[in-house]
Parts: C-alpha cells; sequence; structure tokens
C-alpha cells in the first residue's frame, strides 16, 4: 500500500514537472490602479515640495476613495485643503470616473491627476497652479 504523502496538493508532482506553484505570489501587487494613482500623486507632491521648500515644507497628502457628498452639494469634488493641518485630500474616483473625456492613454491619465495636486496645492498656499512650476511658462 503506498504511503499517504499528506494532505491532497501539498506535495504534489504531477508528470514529474515539479510541485505546483500558487497563481498569484504572496508579494503585494504592485501595478494596480490604486498603487499608481497614489503613486502619480506622491510623486507631484514630492516634486512640488523640492520646487516650493519653504512653502510647502510641511505638506502632508492624503488619496482617499470619494468624498461626502452632502445633499446640498452642486458637484462632486476631485480635492480638499485642510489648511491648518497644512493637508491636501485627492479623491481617487472622481478623478478618474468623472469629467475628462480625451484620456486615452498612462500619460493623459498621469497629466490629469498631476493638474488635480496642482490645483489642491495652489488653493492651499494660495497660489495659482500654473505658477507652481519654477521657471516654467515665463518669458
Amino acid at each position: 500500500m503506498a504511503e499517504n504523502p499528506g494532505p491532497r496538493g501539498v506535495n504534489r508532482d504531477r508528470h514529474g514537472r515539479g510541485i505546483r506553484q500558487p497563481l498569484l505570489s504572496n508579494l503585494r501587487q504592485t501595478g494596480t490602479r490604486q498603487s499608481s494613482f497614489e503613486q502619480i500623486v506622491s510623486g507631484t507632491c514630492e516634486y512640488l515640495k523640492n520646487a516650493w521648500p519653504e512653502e510647502l515644507i510641511d505638506l502632508e497628502w492624503e488619496v482617499a476613495d470619494a468624498p461626502t457628498i452632502k445633499p446640498d452639494s452642486k458637484g462632486v469634488r476631485r480635492w480638499a485643503v485642510k489648511r491648518e493641518e497644512m493637508t491636501i485630500v485627492i479623491y481617487r474616483l472622481p478623478i478618474e470616473r468623472l469629467g475628462h473625456h480625451s484620456r486615452v492613454d498612462a500619460l493623459h491619465e498621469r497629466m490629469h491627476i498631476e493638474e488635480n495636486v496642482f490645483a489642491a496645492v495652489g488653493h492651499l498656499i494660495g497660489k495659482d497652479p500654473w505658477d507652481l512650476v519654477p521657471d516654467r511658462y515665463r518669458d
């Protein structure tokens, strides 16, 4: 009689090809929509902190799925500012799903996310978003 190897599948070696591996790795999957969204927000905030070190030394940011919508709301916010905490909140779902129809590739998607980060940071420190890019677009 054959020896019982344990629970089915634990020591399985079908046709001499080796033990089966799980389809998905146990490592955190990267490249998902949310993680790339957060990476773009983080990278844009770091860029702005480096460009405006005195004004943005304490800048913090958060990514949330969506804002709370009140009955008297006229639209869906893409971002919010917490001045007393020097924090911006970027809302992922409204940015990804509402508004911008011409986003056809990853570059346009990135630019759309960055546009909202620039708008939020500009509002936070009282500057026009176009003025946040140092020496760019200036004569």
